[in-house]
């Protein structure tokens, strides 16, 4: 596995969550975050981990896809049906596309395939953690007005006609960038690297189960968007006038 670097004070207080039915990967890793001073709690399955996932107040999930009983996936749903955004990276030894968009649409903001480095996989999970704070990013004001669209990067909320969304801090960065510009169209790539900020394993099509969640959140009708278009042969924009 590695050794990981000296324990980072920006860790403390952190609290990471790992699923995983293999105890020897989920021990190795649990040590290696431990030494970077995060506070680590392990489950063995996605039924062990389900309420202290909903109540324990995480900053980061890292889970299993395949587990017996309850998948990653499965589990990821149910939490995010409970309304829980904490961010979460998907660990699994199938990369195929099709599954990659099976985590996405579960709820997952990251996906890595065995084996891998657990220093690619600490530098993922710094990744989330600095994504979930809502770090600013240079726009003229911390209140953006689209139609009757609010989103206040401040609070790190979004308000649709009065009532509030509940969204990931993936989904919200995503939606923070369209609001930057409102009618300009933005690429996959431009999402890629303005969201990411780094070069990002896998395929440009990755963005769109991100975009197909937002707008179930966000459209009152998530086939007949009003807010978040698409633009054919070039990505994603924000309507000017939904």
């Amino acid at each position: 596995m590695g050794q990981p670097k000296e324990a980072d004070s920006k860790y403390a207080g952190k609290r990471l969550l790992i699923v995983d039915d293999d105890a020897d990967m989920r021990h190795l890793l649990a040590e290696y975050f431990r030494r970077l001073g995060f506070q680590v709690e392990e489950r063995e399955s996605g039924a062990a981990a389900l309420e202290p996932a909903i109540t324990g107040r995480f900053d980061c999930f890292i889970l299993d896809v395949s587990m017996p009983g309850m998948s990653g996936f499965e589990l990821l749903k149910r939490i995010r049906d409970r309304g829980v955004q904490t961010p979460a990276l998907f660990l699994t030894a199938d990369d195929a596309l099709d599954s990659k968009v099976a985590g996405f649409e579960a709820g997952g903001d990251d996906y890595l395939t065995k084996p891998f480095s657990p220093r690619e996989l600490e530098y993922r999970v710094e990744a989330l953690l600095k994504r979930s704070t809502g770090a600013p990013q240079p726009t003229d004001s911390e209140r953006i007005e689209v139609g009757d669209l609010v989103i206040d990067k401040r609070r790190h909320e979004v308000v649709r006609h009065g009532t509030r969304v509940d969204l990931t801090p993936l989904e919200f960065q995503i939606l923070e960038l369209l609001a930057s510009e409102p009618g300009r169209a933005w690429s996959r790539n431009d999402l890629l690297d303005k969201v990411w900020s780094t070069e990002y394993e896998g395929y440009q099509r990755n963005i769109d189960p991100h975009i197909n969640r937002l707008r179930k959140k966000l459209e009152i009708d998530p086939k007949e968007p009003r807010y978040v278009l698409t633009v054919r042969g070039v990505g994603y924009k924000l309507n000017e006038v939904p």
